[in-house]
């Protein structure tokens, strides 16, 4: 007998690719041997193989097959598409890390382009305003709001993780992910930021608070279609690992699936006790989360706390709060007019370096 590895992709339709008022088609795929482990959950990627029928026995003791075949595709080849997003995995790592990939897919030419992309990277570092320039060519079609950039930037980049010794300190580990959440007023940009950080972070997943449950944000068992056992489903927050995971109205979310978070985002596990599955897995993700006040919009005669109506031990495991308060002013009000009239109109948005200030504005 000779024995290889296996491992059985679902492979699911990106959000981005599904045909009007239809809803994301899955295959099944089939790795094998150096295959295995090369995609993990979560990515996006391109693969190439053989289309196969199998046929499906209406009883395991006779031969009578269905007259419907179960397909799948055997992998010859994975690609990862990283057009646009971050890249974490890294051919070049050793191989006892956990960002090491056993492919290098950023193409023939990637010498040529590495040796730019280090120049470009160490040129921007050597610039003074290194903070503020980063900060400004993050979504620049939403207008101002430096601070709300400033710190999503900070949770792009992340921190470090240090695992403690275990003479010391008993082996703790202190997380090196931000968690930011962001409460305003509607109208504000909230849901424009969390798609365009869910377009650029390497790994993660959008949901929507109402449309989200404990048991899909953590993890859910299913059967295994091939064996009959109980296998485990991974979840948003699993699937965001290494990545960013991205909420939005954070404040309609129920009370059972708010409650799931609280491990997630200080431990940054999730722990499973179902079917007679017991396990940890991990959920390394920065959480960003947007959410509107009590009562829709801020009221300037209540306290913060009561405006943001979160629990106190969910609010305190978030690292950067924002309050985006839309406030009727007439200057600011033309200036955010005029710079989104300039962005169906091809032209240059005002307060852009470059961009002249009309005089009607300037003298508002």
């Amino acid at each position: 007998s000779q024995f290889a590895d296996k491992q059985i992709v679902k492979l699911q339709e990106a959000p981005d690719r599904i045909p009007e008022g239809e809803t994301p088609q899955a295959v099944t795929a089939a790795c094998w041997d150096d295959l295995v482990d090369v995609a993990r959950p979560g990515d996006r990627i391109v693969i190439t193989g053989i289309l196969r029928a199998q046929p499906i026995r209406t009883n395991p003791r006779q031969r009578t097959c269905k007259a419907i075949h179960r397909t799948f595709i055997d992998v010859l080849h994975i690609r990862k598409v990283a057009a646009g997003r971050l890249v974490i995995e890294d051919a070049r790592a050793a191989e006892g890390s956990e960002w090491f990939t056993p492919f290098d897919e950023a193409g023939a030419d990637d010498e040529g382009l590495r040796a730019k992309r280090t120049e470009c990277a160490k040129a921007i570092a050597d610039r003074p305003d290194v903070y503020e320039a980063l900060a400004t060519a993050l979504a620049p079609s939403i207008w101002e709001l430096d601070d709300v950039k400033k710190g999503i930037l900070l949770q792009l980049f992340a921190g470090t993780s240090a695992q403690l010794s275990a003479d010391e300190s008993g082996g703790a580990r202190l997380r090196g992910d931000i968690n930011v959440l962001l409460v305003g007023d509607p109208g504000t940009s909230k849901s424009q930021i969390l798609q365009y950080v869910h377009k650029v972070a390497p790994r993660g997943v959008y949901t929507s608070g109402k449309g989200s449950s404990a048991v899909g944000l953590t993890a859910y068992v299913t059967k295994d279609t091939e064996t009959g056992s109980f296998v485990l489903e991974s979840g948003a927050l699993v699937l965001s690992d290494r990545g960013v995971c991205c909420i939005d109205e954070f404040d309609k979310m129920s009370d059972s699936a708010r409650s799931v978070l609280h491990e997630a985002m200080e431990q940054q596990t999730v722990s499973i006790a179902k079917a007679g599955i017991i396990c940890t897995l991990n959920a390394r993700t920065s959480i960003l989360a947007s959410a509107n006040p009590r009562e829709s919009r801020y009221n300037p005669s209540l306290s913060v706390i009561d405006n943001i109506d979160l629990p106190p031990t969910l609010l305190s495991r978030f690292d950067l709060i924002y309050l985006l308060l839309d406030k009727p002013a007439e200057r600011t009000d033309r200036l955010l007019a005029r710079h989104l009239v300039g962005l169906y109109a091809n032209r240059q948005p005002v307060g852009t370096p470059g961009a002249s200030e009309p005089a009607d504005l300037a003298a508002a």
